[in-house]
């Protein structure tokens, strides 16, 4: 391995890792704002997402390479830096989607309001 590609994977690692803190620290200060999707915060989260679409680019050129130069002795685990990167990923679109409760099903209405008065004369 070359100095050039430990640089370049070292580079691929802390850019994955510093999105991942940023999304997380990005999510954290959302959860306690009193309006959590602002325009501001929408497109940072923008931002976020596109330099992890470029992550995915570098990690697919790195997996590439790693197939090439097969039978080195130590290497990175594209499928765990894959799936870090996805998670992060899911983690931002659950965050500006979040789950919403089902309809709530009201109770059936009897429609029988005439009744009869017990204390009445018949």
């Amino acid at each position: 391995m070359t100095d050039r590609n430990r640089s370049r994977i070292r580079l691929a690692l802390a850019a994955a890792l510093t999105l991942g803190v940023m999304a997380q620290a990005s999510l954290f200060q959302a959860a306690s704002a009193a309006e959590p999707r602002d325009p501001i915060q929408r497109a940072d989260i923008a931002l976020i997402e596109k330099q992890l679409q470029r992550i995915d680019r570098v990690i697919n050129r790195l997996a590439a390479r790693q197939q090439q130069q097969a039978g080195r002795r130590v290497i990175l685990d594209v499928d765990r830096l894959r799936s870090d990167v996805n998670d992060v990923r899911n983690g931002l679109r659950a965050y500006l989607a979040p789950p919403r409760l089902p309809p709530r099903q009201p109770a059936p209405l009897s429609g029988q309001y005439l009744a009869q008065d017990p204390g009445a004369n018949p």
